[in-house]
């Protein structure tokens, strides 16, 4: 007997079907590839607020048990007159002293802070990667080679860290020691802010405040600082204490400033050279070479903001000490209360300077 047998169908897609079946797909990629990276970087960006609040926590701690906010960094060179090509050693930074306070007194104690950071002592110690220093928004997070001013010898490799002090609004290679140098009005801001670092009044007569001879400009990190909150005059939560630096912009380090070491400025160039990039190696693409615009060893540790150099804002960037991250249109700052806040590339630049500093005397506007 025959069977019957229903007649199906079996023609596959069309080459064309095929085609729109791809570039719909392709369309709908295109949608959520920007959605999925902005998430992505909205997690980047909580977790290096995150490290930035520990850090908070860890400095108040610091206060509470040393009565003093710890060291910019610690050098033999206590004139504070003289500027960071000067520095004696050892060099310790700020970040170094808070390892006991955040959970990292196993490193603290393998750490000889009688000697230099390049010594054979402590070459095990100065590698050591921490990842609260680390902003997982830096595709850069190798060691650092540090070269001499000979550009020609490295003397050290150390941890990378993304987070440098606030030296105040002066750049810190001028205000290593806490004593602004050379004493100037402030030129820099169109809009004629009364800040200055020459005036003995530091332009605030009109407010009633007096304040030290030169102390505008400072903030609450340099060589051998030994400030208290009862220094920061302007309000801890007026006052930015600790910002973000992303290793394309410039080296730093937690372990802090090492002595003879010159810090290049990977942003000088454009297109960036790529950091670590040893200095045989560099191109000048029209503004010198990174290490042509190399800053002093202070800038390992400590930065700047003012006026002219707000976060993310410059290109190319010829000053190692400033603050520039990966994160879309600005930087994460930790606040003296231990707040932490996003602070936009186009923030007022006088409220931007006037944040830097802890005993200025401004009156900030919104931010």
């Amino acid at each position: 007997m025959k069977r019957n047998h229903s007649h199906t169908d079996h023609r596959g897609f069309t080459l064309i079907e095929l085609l729109v079946v791809i570039a719909v797909i392709s369309i709908l990629i295109a949608l959520l590839l920007p959605a999925v990276q902005s998430a992505r970087e909205a997690a980047r960006r909580a977790q290096c607020v995150n490290n930035l609040k520990q850090i908070g926590i860890a400095l108040h701690n610091f206060h509470d048990t040393n009565n003093e906010f710890p060291a910019g960094y610690i050098d033999g060179q206590t004139n504070p007159n003289d500027t960071p090509d000067l520095d004696m050693g050892p060099g310790w930074g700020w970040a170094s002293t808070l390892l006991p306070f955040i959970d990292q007194q196993p490193l603290f104690n393998s750490i000889n802070f009688n000697q230099g950071i390049a010594t054979a002592a402590n070459l095990t110690s100065v590698t050591t990667t921490i990842n609260g220093f680390l902003c997982p928004s830096d595709p850069y997070p190798q060691h650092v080679v540090l070269y001499d001013s000979s550009f020609s010898n490295p003397i050290a490799t150390v941890a990378h860290s993304n987070y440098a002090g606030v030296c105040g609004w002066e750049e810190s290679f001028m205000n290593a020691g806490g004593n602004p140098q050379p004493f100037y009005i402030n030129n820099n801001d169109p809009n004629d802010s009364p800040i200055t670092a020459g005036d003995p009044t530091d332009g605030i007569l009109s407010l009633g405040i007096a304040c030290s001879f030169g102390k505008a400009g400072v903030g609450l990190f340099y060589r051998n600082s030994k400030n208290r909150m009862a220094n920061v005059v302007d309000g801890l939560s007026n006052t930015v204490i600790v910002g973000e630096r992303c290793a394309a912009h410039s080296p730093s380090t937690w372990v802090g400033a090492v002595t003879g070491a010159r810090v290049p400025a990977w942003m000088a160039t454009t297109p960036w050279t790529i950091p670590n990039t040893p200095p045989s190696q560099c191109q000048n693409t029209g503004n010198g070479t990174p290490y042509d615009n190399a800053d002093f060893d202070e800038a390992l540790c400590l930065a700047h903001g003012n006026f002219t150099h707000k976060p993310n804002s410059d290109h190319p960037l010829f000053d190692p000490d400033t603050f520039w991250s990966f994160h879309p249109g600005g930087d994460n700052f930790l606040f003296g209360d231990g707040s932490v806040h996003f602070l936009k590339n186009g923030i007022d630049g006088r409220t931007y300077q006037y944040l830097m500093t802890i005993a200025g005397g401004e009156i900030s506007l919104e931010w």
